[in-house]
């Protein structure tokens, strides 16, 4: 029971993120000046890529559909893995075994497969910036230098499957957390009233802040068949207002307020939903429990309950008050299907 309950803990801080301290992280630091940066990802060559239609990878095998995939690309920027307080790098070395490893086990089979099965993935290792640059604090100091790095990888991967994997296939764009907030760019620098939005099928801006301003040109989807716009979501839990104080999230109630919020369960401008319309949340022991969630309410927020899916796993993760970890895999066989129909509805227009 013990070593179960700690691998629920380690599943829920799978994305690098998890804060259930009643005080914030104190961080080592160093001055980005003195950090040694590490080479550079080359995206030409398989290595680079957690996940790239050529790759064998064993963590996707059980996710495999038997259905064919459509003729469609999906590229998937995953979020902070980097969060040792201890850690004083301020970029992550993707050519490290240790965080190759971790970005495997954690958001490439938790996140990523909640697309494996719709189109070709595409998922690169980048060298992510360290969750400390979040904190004002280090920004000023060496934290913007370093999101900066992480993006230029991405925008390079991006620019490289673009010239050399992509050949002229629809594309979703996806992340999460820190990834969202470099999709969020790709989506400004290549899509935004330029030629290749007529590629976007959708995209999916989850765990980070999207506001109506962001984009010039690419829209809040208020339809689960609408394509070549953005869905965007932060998912809270529904708690008491005593033990909502002592929380210390992810994301914060007050950074969030003024954010877009779409309904990963009905797709629609609905603020609520119900068990029954619940797909499937990907739990730990990688099976689907299907009706395990309901949506209380929306505003720039979705509000949970605890997941329904017996005593015991309700129990195991009843101490987990920050559900920004569980973002996608709360919602997993809903992304799952919507992305495959988003998929299929755009290719019967262009058909």
């Amino acid at each position: 029971m013990k070593n179960l309950y700690f691998i629920v803990l380690l599943f829920f801080s799978s994305c690098g993120l998890l804060s259930e301290a009643n005080k914030p992280i104190e961080y080592n630091s160093s001055m980005f000046s003195d950090f040694e940066i590490s080479d550079a990802p080359n995206y030409k060559l398989l290595k680079s890529w957690a996940v790239h239609p050529e790759n064998d990878i064993d963590v996707l095998s059980e996710f495999k559909s038997e259905e064919k995939k459509l003729p469609i690309d999906v590229f998937f920027i995953y979020p902070t893995m980097l969060s040792d307080k201890n850690d004083t790098s301020w970029n992550a070395d993707i050519y490290d075994d240790k965080i190759r490893n971790y970005v495997l086990a954690s958001t490439v089979k938790y996140q990523s497969s909640a697309w494996y099965s719709t189109g070709n993935l595409y998922v690169p290792f980048y060298r992510q910036a360290h969750l400390r640059v979040f904190r004002e604090s280090f920004w000023k100091n060496g934290g913007e230098e370093a999101y900066e790095m992480a993006y230029q990888d991405v925008k390079e991967a991006f620019k490289t499957f673009l010239k050399k994997y992509n050949n002229n296939r629809p594309i979703i764009i996806a992340g999460h957390s820190q990834g969202a907030g470099h999709a969020k760019r790709i989506l400004q620098d290549f899509f935004d009233n330029k030629p290749l939005q007529k590629k976007l099928i959708a995209a999916y801006l989850i765990g980070t802040k999207i506001t109506d301003t962001d984009f010039n040109n690419i829209k809040l989807m208020n339809d689960e068949n609408e394509t070549g716009g953005f869905v965007t979501w932060n998912t809270f839990r529904l708690m008491s207002e005593r033990k909502t104080k002592k929380a210390v999230f992810t994301v914060s109630p007050e950074w969030i307020e003024g954010a877009l919020c779409s309904n990963p369960i009905t797709w629609n401008s609905s603020k609520v939903s119900n068990y029954k319309d619940h797909k499937g949340f990907l739990y730990l022991n990688s099976k689907i429990y299907p009706n395990t969630v309901k949506i209380e309410d929306i505003d720039s927020k979705i509000y949970v309950k605890l997941p329904k899916m017996g005593v015991l796993k309700k129990l195991l993760v009843s101490s987990v008050k920050d559900y920004h970890k569980a973002d996608i895999n709360l919602f997993w066989e809903d992304i799952r299907l919507n992305s495959i129909k988003r998929a299929k509805s755009y290719l019967s227009k262009t058909h």
